[in-house]
């Protein structure tokens, strides 16, 4: 693989990371936005009712540790996002170098 190949290969991997990473985070704000009345509740009322049942603590959904634990869980959710469209970009990389034929 040449200089400028490989480059080109790196841009589309961060572009389909960063990409994936945002679509991601934009699910889940809009799934909590949109299905907060259907579900009765949001992510911050869920988690603070998680920590109550599961390590019992008591916090309400604006304190400051379900704030932490949701921060936690977008950053997951960015994480896996990030790394399905790395994934996906690098199939769309391959896709069209086989489409334009090798290098001379």
């Amino acid at each position: 693989m040449q200089q400028k190949s490989k480059d080109i290969l790196k841009r589309y991997l961060l572009i389909g990371a960063l990409s994936g990473g945002l679509i991601s985070i934009i699910i889940t704000f809009l799934m909590d936005f949109l299905f907060a009345d259907a579900l009765q509740g949001t992510w911050r009322s869920t988690i603070s009712n998680d920590l109550n049942r599961c390590l019992s603590i008591n916090t309400t959904p604006d304190s400051l540790l379900v704030y932490l634990v949701f921060g936690l869980i977008l950053i997951i959710l960015f994480l896996i996002g990030a790394l399905m469209g790395s994934f996906f970009s690098l199939i769309i990389y391959r896709f069209f170098q086989f489409l334009t034929g090798p290098e001379k």
